[in-house]
């Protein structure tokens, strides 16, 4: 007498291992994931800059402007600009997108930067000094100098003859945040999850 054997759920199983319906589930959960991971960035971003340990600390005189001593922690712009965008299913920019008309400013931040001395910068140091000598009025400071002088009034030296650039030091916080553990155990994390809920949803299918 023949023997015959009846396999069940095959076609369930043909369903979860066909390759085009596998690599869609997989795509669309992987962008989940990857648009999670960039928010994951952002906040670790944040986080290397609150903290300011592993970041080059400020001069004197950006001190005395901003009352304290964390870099890059001012009017919270930076923290405002650090954002995330996906690219594709696999990547995600997290970072500072902003820019001006001259240059990217988290570029700019990140990697440090020489600043020519000009003859117009030279004159508003200069005038700075003169108004908290109370030998100018402060009434007829402009632009920038009016608005450093909003900010402090006291401590203003004019640049010396040898200065002929301003550095703004590298702080790559970007650097730092990225080589933080926890920040790739989560993202690691959050892939393999996407990953195990495409099989789910295929078995299930």
């Amino acid at each position: 007498m023949p023997t015959s054997f009846k396999i069940k759920g095959l076609k369930r199983w043909r369903k979860a291992l066909d390759v085009r319906g596998f690599d869609g589930a997989a795509r669309r959960n992987m962008r989940r994931a990857t648009a999670l991971n960039g928010k994951v960035a952002e906040k670790i971003q944040r986080q290397t800059i609150q903290s300011g340990s592993s970041l080059k600390k400020n001069a004197a005189l950006t001190q005395a402007l901003k009352g304290n001593n964390k870099p890059l922690v001012g009017d919270a712009t930076l923290f405002q600009a650090i954002t995330s965008k996906v690219i594709d299913d696999f990547t995600v920019f997290a970072g500072v997108l902003r820019t001006s008309e001259a240059f990217n400013v988290g570029v700019t931040v990140h990697e440090g930067r020489e600043i020519k001395v000009t003859p117009k910068m030279r004159g508003m140091f200069f005038a700075l000094w003169k108004a908290s000598r109370g030998e100018l009025d402060p009434g007829k400071l402009r632009g920038r100098a009016k608005e450093l002088w909003e900010q402090m009034q006291d401590g203003w030296f004019p640049l010396s003859k040898d200065t002929e650039v301003i550095i703004i030091p590298r702080r790559p916080w970007v650097e730092i945040a990225f080589r933080n553990t926890q920040m790739t155990k989560q993202v690691r994390n959050n892939w393999k999850q996407a990953l195990e809920q495409t099989f789910r949803e295929r078995a299930k299918g």
